[in-house]
């Protein structure tokens, strides 16, 4: 199974792309940080996509992970998968299992893309043991960047606010804790320093001599020069501790995702 063909779902996070270089950081962090709910339990990880993250929970504590994704291809592309692991194929919001069949359920970076969020939660929550746990995660749709310029997603079509996601999410669960994940102080820092960097080498970019001198050597047979243009992206990259998870207090337009936490009611 090739690479783009699994990356032709829309905003599908697969490693060995530019994405994943990107934004792995950010999307296995959120797994990590839920380890601690994982242990010892029967995991069920909605729209897992590849399996990355469901590998995380089986390999560190987990006793049994189950994913689903209703991309039959990223399944597959999953070979090697450790012996606590298993992939099905599914809807989201009409999950092949039975009523009561895991301990917790964690949905990462899924309820944005659906029409009808509520009935993804509502799967979670038939899905779940009594008492048993689902951890959710949304994107902030208010969150403002330092920029100050909002970029729309065109594959969120169920962006939340704060309160919309925090009400919706009540519907179904206890809400117990509330979390933000959002870049950390000095990566975002390190983010500006490279905007102005890349204002400054605009001029350079775009500049006259530089088209002659690609296009010299393009006649003999030379690779352009782009290293310039190419270098705020590769410097942009997250490492370990550019992004932080800590307890909600506030919702702030500068929080990127909001992650909530909560034990199934009795219906």
């Amino acid at each position: 199974m090739a690479v783009e063909d699994i990356a032709e779902v829309p905003e599908r996070l697969v490693p060995g792309t530019l994405a994943w270089d990107l934004y792995q950081v950010e999307h296995k962090q959120r797994y990590e940080w839920a380890l601690d709910y994982c242990q010892g339990k029967r995991v069920l990880d909605v729209a897992c996509g590849t399996a990355y993250g469901s590998t995380i929970l089986a390999q560190r504590g987990a006793a049994q992970v189950v994913g689903v994704d209703i991309s039959v291809e990223a399944i597959a592309s999953n070979g090697k998968r450790p012996a606590r692991l298993a992939l099905a194929n599914g809807d989201a919001c009409n999950l092949p299992f039975d009523d009561g069949t895991f301990e917790i359920v964690v949905s990462f970076e899924t309820i944005e893309h659906l029409a009808s969020p509520e009935h993804l939660l509502m799967e979670i929550s038939r899905v779940l043991k009594p008492g048993g746990v689902c951890i959710c995660s949304s994107p902030n749709r208010d969150f403002l960047p330092f920029s100050g310029k909002k970029e729309t997603n065109p594959f969120h079509i169920s962006e939340m606010s704060y309160d919309e996601f925090d009400n919706l999410f009540a519907e179904y669960f206890e809400v117990s804790e509330r979390f933000s994940q959002t870049q950390s102080e000095m990566y975002i820092r390190h983010l500006q320093l490279l905007r102005e960097f890349d204002e400054r080498l605009k001029p350079i970019r775009f500049s006259r001599l530089l088209r002659i001198e690609n296009k010299i050597r393009s006649l003999l047979g030379r690779d352009p020069l782009h290293g310039v243009e190419c270098l705020s992206a590769r410097l942009s990259r997250a490492v370990a501790g550019d992004y932080v998870i800590e307890p909600l207090h506030e919702p702030f337009s500068d929080l990127l995702t909001f992650i909530l936490v909560g034990r199934s009611k009795a219906f």
